[in-house]
């Protein structure tokens, strides 16, 4: 099933305090047209006897594809975190290789993954797009796509570098994921994002955000989100402008955030489509 960029996506960011098959039915509700995997989500599945298959079928049940799986590791040696980040999310990262999550796309029946690296201290562009092309490679002959998302404060310097990266690689199915709070957070201007080749974005994420504080980024990028419209983000400016360049990729909502968390997974997925559909609205008419 190929999504459209009128298609919403439910990101597993968005849900994650919620069991993954417990997502499902309340995604459907809201109108979301399929829901993204997260390596924590898979651990939790496998831990309760849930497989890859399993959330496939039930996502098929309930009308709803997986679209892809999220945070991959890009996989360059001697990559270590920094000093915020909490051991646990190191531990989960580091864990999250390619080989063994792209046999995992492929059993949910996701069509693309997601690579990053959000580790301490730049990477070498050449050694990244190296690593890059050899995913892409492994995920073509599984019939899979692959995604680079630039996170802000990660390996991947800036924007630039990223999209240099993909560029570098050369390779057919390897392109972007574009995330509005590492797009903005990153002060990435709009006349930046509208050189990018709409065909290489793959994937887009939005969510909003307040005014920059001296509280630590890594943990209000991924608790203290908020949800479209609430924040000082340009996601009407940012929409327009990969609609502008081409860009076919639907829409996720990725919000981590602690209050959403708090919010039964009806109201939640509720919220989230609402938010994302008023400014897809503004954006779009």
């Amino acid at each position: 099933m190929t999504l459209a960029p009128t298609d919403l996506i439910l990101s597993a960011g968005s849900m994650m305090s919620v069991p993954v098959l417990d997502r499902l039915r309340p995604a459907r509700e809201a109108g979301f047209a399929g829901v993204s995997l997260m390596g924590a989500d898979y651990q939790q599945m496998v831990a309760s006897g849930v497989s890859a298959e399993d959330l496939r079928e039930r996502a098929a049940d309930e009308g709803l594809v997986v679209t892809e799986v999220e945070g991959i590791y890009l996989g360059l040696p001697g990559r270590e975190p920094g000093p915020t980040m909490p051991a646990s999310l190191a531990q989960l990262l580091k864990g999250m290789d390619a080989p063994r999550y792209l046999a995992v796309a492929v059993a949910a029946g996701a069509s693309s993954i997601t690579v990053i690296d959000m580790f301490d201290g730049a990477v070498d562009i050449d050694q990244a797009a190296e690593a890059f092309a050899n995913i892409c490679d492994r995920a073509r002959d599984l019939g899979l796509t692959v995604q680079l998302e630039y996170v802000v404060g990660g390996g991947i310097a800036t924007y630039a570098d990223t999209c240099e990266v993909v560029r570098r690689a050369g390779r057919g199915n390897g392109g972007l994921m574009i995330d509005s709070w590492h797009l903005f957070r990153g002060n990435v201007t709009l006349d930046e994002l509208a050189r990018t080749p709409g065909d290489r974005v793959f994937g887009v994420q939005i969510n909003d955000g307040p005014p920059p504080t001296d509280a630590d980024p890594l943990r209000e990028m991924t608790k203290g989100r908020l949800m479209p419209g609430e924040g000082i983000f340009d996601l009407v400016g940012m929409i327009r402008t990969l609609d502008a360049i081409g860009s076919k990729a639907p829409i996720s909502i990725e919000v981590f955030s602690d209050t959403l968390s708090a919010l039964p997974a009806d109201e939640a997925a509720r919220r989230c489509a609402e938010t994302t559909r008023a400014t897809l609205h503004k954006a779009r008419g």
